[in-house]
């Protein structure tokens, strides 16, 4: 059935100068759903217990208080829709919806980023350091995991951003593989992000991003997150005992092994 997109314009006061006599923002807007635009009408008309008009002649203006917008939204317009999803605050991971906020005349912060003005300070600002941090280097390279409450499921994976900004990243770039989908077949509350280890890379070490990798290979083994979780494959590794890179998951014995390892 179609949806349908409608804003609730106020008369704009007479001291106020512009083209329109209509005042801008909208004083509500939603979404209905409705086999056309008269059901859809009669609706919202039902819903605010009075007949909104849809057009007003200039000689009329004194006798209408509100105008009626009205406009069936395409199942592709993103634009619109996303408004109405619920999304996660970058900076505390709370969620809302942008129509909540559009609609809040006391709504300090409107953009789609984060949940509040306050958020959005500190959320730039934190954005601005590690910005500097990972060009200068000094971010350390971390092993996070992302688990599902409601299965215990889990996903774990390494990055040299900042953690938060990996999160982010599964949570609003999807690709099709299977943690993905179930991100996104679920709701945001249903995750929690935690850090196995902060990397700290030997001395010796000849190969940095080798050596990561078999730290993320590692915990994939010891909490089971093929078998049991989201990953899909071992990754390739560093394996520090022996200096020499290895590209297949081992051996059930050497994983055995590496389950036991002192992190």
């Amino acid at each position: 059935m179609p949806e349908f997109y409608y804003q609730i314009k106020g008369r704009r006061p007479p001291e106020y100068e512009g083209d329109s006599p209509w005042a801008w923002p909208p004083v509500f807007s939603g979404l209905v759903t409705a086999p056309d635009r008269k059901a859809a009408k009669a609706q919202i008309d039902e819903e605010y217990g009075r007949t909104f008009p849809q057009r007003v002649l200039a000689k009329d203006l004194e006798q209408h208080a509100y105008l009626l917008r009205i406009e069936e939204v395409d199942p592709s317009n993103d634009y619109i829709l996303r408004r109405f999803r619920e999304s996660s605050c970058r900076e505390c991971g709370s969620t809302f919806r942008l129509i909540d906020k559009y609609n809040d005349f006391h709504a300090d912060y409107r953009g789609a980023d984060y949940c509040s003005y306050r958020c959005s300070v500190d959320g730039k600002a934190r954005e601005v350091q590690e910005f500097r941090l990972t060009n200068e280097g000094k971010l350390p390279p971390v092993i996070y995991q992302i688990r599902q409450k409601s299965s215990g499921m889990a996903y774990v994976g390494q990055t040299t951003q900042p953690f938060t900004l990996r999160w982010w990243q599964h949570l609003t770039v999807p690709t099709g593989c299977k943690f993905h989908k179930a991100i996104h077949a679920s709701h945001p509350t249903d995750w929690e992000y935690s850090i196995l280890e902060v990397i700290v890379i030997p001395d010796d070490c000849k190969d940095r991003a080798a050596y990561i990798t078999q730290r993320e290979s590692h915990w994939i083994a010891a909490l089971n997150s093929i078998e049991q979780g989201f990953n899909t494959a071992r990754p390739a590794g560093f394996n520090p005992s022996t200096n020499d890179l290895f590209s297949a998951a081992p051996a059930a014995d050497e994983m055995s092994a590496q389950v036991g390892e002192p992190v």
